[in-house]
This record gives structure tokens, C-alpha cells and sequence, in this order.
């Protein structure tokens, strides 16, 4: 076969046609009329999809889904797991390329402290919701911060060993495959009892078959400055130096895991009852009954609006902004905003919209001298050559979405310059929550004989700034008013130029001396006082796309509660929230793992009607 002509048709038709058709055909679609189910989840996302596969063993269940399917509407995008790098509309600038059929196109109001820019803040909408978008990094948050989860809502099972279960029902995880990673200097450690294989989780969880070389050579950067690896790997409650992270990659065939290829399909495999699914449907108001509790959604399905009732339970499951927003719709939040816009109050509730956390992160780039995943894929002989590794190996730069983290709370040397306050309010943190994440990574530049620009990013995991998410008006059709609240606090700020110091000193280490080529690029050597480097990072920040905690779990009575520690929306009956805004805090590093969990968990407070 002719692979430089037909390459990409190949990927095509085996990656992604068959497989999507053959779903789709198996779906169990919603016909937009009036309708009525045990439960009814709103979002068919990460945590919805996962949560509908759980409840239809033993219940009806509806899911609503605003989107279609990222197969048809995204293509090889979201299904090749090095297209989640490079996905085009994941810019975060104003002017970033829309991809209506997969994103929200929801663009922040302009931040005051970061450039006064609009920031896109790229949601998917589409069956599977992030997991179809994101850059599949699978692990877990700390000890320290899950007993934090447990404290701030007055409930032990939120500690990290009472959640190991859940976490380890979630997925299954497959060990690396050394022969097709051929990289003796990318070492794999991690601990195998953190899994569960006999409890056969959907999700398939895996190291990437590929290893691109810039990232291993940057990583010795990262560990020539004291981020040895950790031996346990990222997913037994320890967040602390660099590991080789496994990916929510399926790899039979190297192809993106995601809630619907894993959760939805193992529900539909069971031959038993399996979610009905109303695709490119928008709910646009929960209803309720004079009792206040939770009778149904109001959809909209191409014009045409009907209810889908709920005879036990409506779950909100419909993101970071979507979820409060569709609480305030709904006549849930605070009672002045309600007020403002004639919206009859249900349950004054001050917190919904807001307490959003976001991790922020900034680059520093220099040229290198190694090749990354972008040279080896910039002429079409390479990526003919590559599409054969990837489509009769399920090897090769298309198999790999990247790989190794780092993590750390600042050295002794790097606080000095921080003021009382806030060192003061970083203590605060649990002891084993690090403060900054450290990517490596590279991409050419050039079309002809092209170069490597070398990356290494920073982090924020200890953000000190929130931000909120509130309405424009009484309608859906309007998106929320979405406020960062980026580096408001001048601790963010504070922290971040320290964690800039330290990036300068991994592009210094003698341990990759010899392959960088030339001064810095970005932003360069004249920027050397703290007020440059922070008016830079102001200028430059990105998100990483982790918002969280904008309809935070708590204890009843908290002015900024939303939901309880089983999710129950407080102040009416019958209606939860389950995705990453009921999370208290951004738990520090990628949320992904954490969602699935808690959707786990969750299905077993509702199956054990708890």
C-alpha cells in the first residue's frame, strides 16, 4: 500500500469511520419529544457518561447532550492521540479558530491583571465532553489534598484511602510497552497495586508507545536541578519530582480512551439496559415541583422544545460554567442575581458561580538541537512513514500525546523573595501539595530542514485568585459571563516569578548544555527584573484548561456551599452536580482521574439511595 498517497485515508477509514458508525448505530437515540426516565443527566461528558453507564445497570436513564459525535464532528482530531496537542481550536487567544460542532467558543471577559485579554477557554461539546479534547495525562492527586477534600466537607470517605476504590474502578491499566518505546533513558516507574485490573474498568489507561526525544532530554534538565524521578509514579497519593505518566489511551490500537469509548461502550456491550442518549440537545432549565424537588429538564432539540422528566433524579453534569449557569437558569444561586433578571427563586444559594479556580502556566523557549514529534512529522515522506508505525504498530510519533511531568514545592532558595503574606498563605497548603508543575516539550520551526523550539512551562498549583461565572440574562441561549479571576491575588504573582527563576535555572543545567542552541527566545535575556518577569507573564499567561469548584461540595451552611458531600444541591430535593465545579479546590495537577472517580462514587450514593 501506498501510504504517502493513501495515509491519511487509511487512519481515517480504521481509526475512525468504522468504529464511529458501528457506534452510532448502536446508540440508544432520544426522539425529542416528551419522554420520562428514572434519571436524567445533563451532559454527556466525562463525569455524565460515566455516571449514566452506572445507573442504567439497574434504572432508566436519559442523557442530554448539546453536541454529536467528536468522530464525525472532530475526525482524527480527537481520536489520534498526538492531534491533542495540536488541536486548533484550543488557542486561547480572541481570535482563535472556531470549531462550532466540538467547542462552546466561550471567551472570558477581559482580565485586568493579566493584559487586560479575552481569554478563549476551550469547552467540548460533543459526546464524551473533555475527554474527547483533552491531552489524556492520567493521575492522581495527594494524599494532603484529598484529606483537605475530606475536612472541608465533614466527610472521611473523601480521604485518599477510602477513595483508592473508586479510583481503581475506574480504569484498567495496561504496562508499558518497552520494545515499541524504545527509550531506555524514559524509565517507567510506577506502582501496579494503584490498579485493579480484576474490577475491569472501562477506561484504558496506558504509556504512550512512543517517546519523543526532546521531552527526554529536557526531562534531565528537569531532574539535574533536584526532581529526581519518583519511584511510585503519580498515581499512589505523592506528587513530588517527575514521572513518566501514563495517558487514557487505548492500546490495542493507540487511540484516545475517552468516556464514551469506554464507559458508554462498555454499557452498551453489557446487552443489558443501556443510556438513551439525546444528542444536539440543550437542556435550558431544571423544573421543579412545588416541594422543590427535581421533576425533569426542559430540552431544546433543533428548535423543538420538550421535557424529560425524571421520576428519581436530575444530575447536573454539565461542566465549569455550564453547571452554575444552568443552577442560576433554574432559579439556584444568589437571590440578587435571580432578582436582576425576574428568575423565581428556588434556593438562595450565594456560592453557586463562584470560588473558580484556575492553574495557570507560562513558557520559556530556546532553541535545541534534538528532534521533536513536529520534525519527524514535517515532510509528507516522514509522515508516511509514521501513519505505517501508527496504523500497523500502533507505534510512533501518532501514538503519543507527550508523557512526562514534574512537580515540586519551591526550594528554600526560590522563597526568598517572597513577601510574609504570602509564604504565609502558601503554608496554608497541605506538606505534600506541590506549588508548581513542570511540562517539557518542543515543536519545529520552519517549514524547510525545520528546527527545534524547546518548551519548558510552569505551572500554578497553589492559585490564590479565583475568579466566578455568572449570567447575562434569563436565557440559555446567552453564554455565562466568565471571570478568571487571573493573578488578582499578587501571591500568584509572587509565586510565579520564583517559579520563572526556577525554569531559567533547568534551561541552564550542564545536563542538556550540550543541545541548546542559542539565547533565549522567549522572552528573552533583557528580561531579568521581577517587575519584567511579571509584567511577561501578565502578557503571556495560558490556560491549561483545569477551572474548577464554581459549584463547590461543602457542609451545609457554609456561605459558599452548593453541594453536599454526596452531591445534593442544597435547598431543594432530587437534583445533584457531579463534574469538576462541585470539587472544593483545583486538586493540584490534571483533574481528569478525580472526575471519574467521583462520578464512581456518586453512582454508588444514588444506586444505595444515599
Amino acid at each position: 500500500m501506498n501510504f504517502t498517497n493513501f495515509g491519511n485515508f487509511v487512519v481515517a477509514l480504521c481509526a475512525l469511520i468504522g468504529r464511529s458508525i458501528a457506534q452510532e448505530e448502536q446508540l440508544q437515540a432520544g426522539k425529542p419529544r416528551n419522554a420520562s426516565y428514572d434519571y436524567v443527566v445533563i451532559g454527556g461528558g466525562t463525569a455524565g457518561l460515566a455516571l449514566a453507564a452506572r445507573l442504567s445497570v439497574s434504572a432508566s436513564v436519559a442523557v442530554i447532550e448539546a453536541g454529536g459525535l467528536y468522530e464525525k464532528d472532530n475526525g482524527n482530531q480527537s481520536v489520534v492521540p498526538y492531534y491533542g496537542l495540536i488541536m486548533p481550536f484550543l488557542a486561547t487567544t480572541e481570535d482563535h479558530p472556531r470549531q462550532p460542532l466540538m467547542d462552546w467558543d466561550l471567551l472570558c471577559t477581559p482580565q485586568s491583571s493579566a493584559g487586560n485579554r479575552r481569554i478563549h477557554y476551550a469547552q467540548a461539546k460533543t459526546l464524551g465532553g473533555s475527554s474527547a479534547i483533552n491531552t489524556m495525562t492520567y493521575h492522581r492527586g495527594t494524599v494532603g489534598s484529598y484529606q483537605r477534600w475530606a475536612d472541608l466537607v465533614g466527610d472521611l470517605s473523601y480521604t485518599f484511602d477510602n477513595l483508592l476504590p473508586y479510583f481503581k474502578r475506574t480504569a484498567t491499566v495496561t504496562p508499558p510497552n518497552l520494545q515499541k518505546r524504545n527509550a531506555p533513558n524514559a524509565t517507567v516507574l510506577y506502582e501496579p497495586s494503584a490498579f485493579d485490573n480484576r474490577l475491569k474498568g472501562p477506561l484504558q489507561v496506558s504509556w504512550a508507545n512512543w517517546v519523543d526525544p526532546t521531552q527526554s532530554w529536557l526531562a534531565r534538565a528537569l531532574q539535574a536541578v533536584g526532581q529526581a524521578l519518583n519511584p511510585s509514579g503519580f498515581n499512589s497519593g505523592k506528587l513530588n519530582g517527575g514521572a513518566w505518566t501514563p495517558s487514557t489511551i487505548r492500546p490495542k490500537d493507540a487511540t484516545r480512551s475517552t468516556s464514551k469509548i469506554s464507559y458508554l461502550e462498555s454499557a452498551i456491550k453489557s446487552k443489558r439496559r443501556q443510556p438513551t442518549i439525546y444528542l444536539h440537545s440543550q437542556a435550558s432549565k431544571i423544573l421543579f415541583d412545588q416541594d422543590k424537588t427535581a421533576t425533569g429538564v426542559a430540552v431544546v432539540t433543533e428548535g423543538n422544545g420538550y421535557v424529560i422528566s425524571a421520576k428519581k433524579e436530575v444530575i447536573l453534569s454539565a461542566g465549569v460554567f455550564h453547571s452554575p449557569q444552568l443552577l442560576l437558569l433554574s432559579g439556584i444561586g444568589p437571590a440578587s442575581t435571580l432578582s436582576e433578571y425576574s428568575i423565581p427563586i428556588i434556593s438562595d444559594l450565594p456560592g453557586v458561580g463562584q470560588n473558580l479556580w484556575d492553574q495557570i502556566f507560562f513558557n520559556v523557549l530556546r532553541g535545541i538541537s534534538v528532534p521533536n514529534a513536529g520534525t519527524y512529522l514535517a515532510t509528507p515522506a516522514q509522515q508516511a512513514v509514521a501513519l505505517q508505525q501508527y496504523y500497523t504498530n500502533a507505534a510512533g510519533p501518532y501514538s503519543s500525546a507527550g508523557g512526562y511531568i514534574s512537580f515540586e514545592k519551591l526550594p528554600a532558595e526560590y522563597r526568598t523573595t517572597l513577601s510574609p503574606r504570602t509564604a504565609d498563605m502558601l503554608s496554608q497548603f497541605p506538606t505534600d501539595w506541590p506549588e508548581i508543575e513542570y511540562l517539557a516539550s518542543g515543536f519545529p520551526s520552519g517549514t524547510a530542514n525545520p528546527t527545534t523550539i524547546g518548551v519548558i512551562s510552569a505551572i500554578l498549583l497553589s492559585p490564590l485568585s479565583t475568579g466566578n461565572v455568572t449570567i447575562r440574562s434569563s436565557s440559555i441561549s446567552d453564554p455565562p459571563v466568565i471571570n478568571l479571576g487571573w493573578l488578582t491575588d499578587p501571591a500568584d504573582g509572587e509565586t510565579l516569578v520564583a517559579a520563572f527563576k526556577r525554569v531559567r535555572e533547568m534551561w541552564n543545567s550542564s545536563a542538556i548544555s550540550g543541545i541548546v542552541a542559542g539565547p533565549e527566545i522567549v522572552p528573552g535575556a533583557t528580561v531579568t527584573s521581577d517587575a519584567d518577569i511579571l509584567n511577561y507573564i501578565r502578557q503571556s499567561a495560558q490556560p491549561i484548561w483545569h477551572a474548577s469548584s464554581t459549584c463547590a461540595m461543602g457542609k451545609k451552611g457554609d456561605s459558599g456551599a452548593v453541594v453536599d458531600s454526596k452531591a445534593r444541591v442544597f435547598g431543594v430535593n432530587g437534583l445533584r452536580v457531579v463534574d469538576n465545579s462541585v470539587t472544593p479546590f483545583s486538586v493540584p495537577g490534571h483533574p481528569q482521574s478525580s472526575v471519574y472517580m467521583l462520578a464512581e462514587k456518586i453512582a454508588e450514593n444514588i444506586l444505595k439511595a444515599e
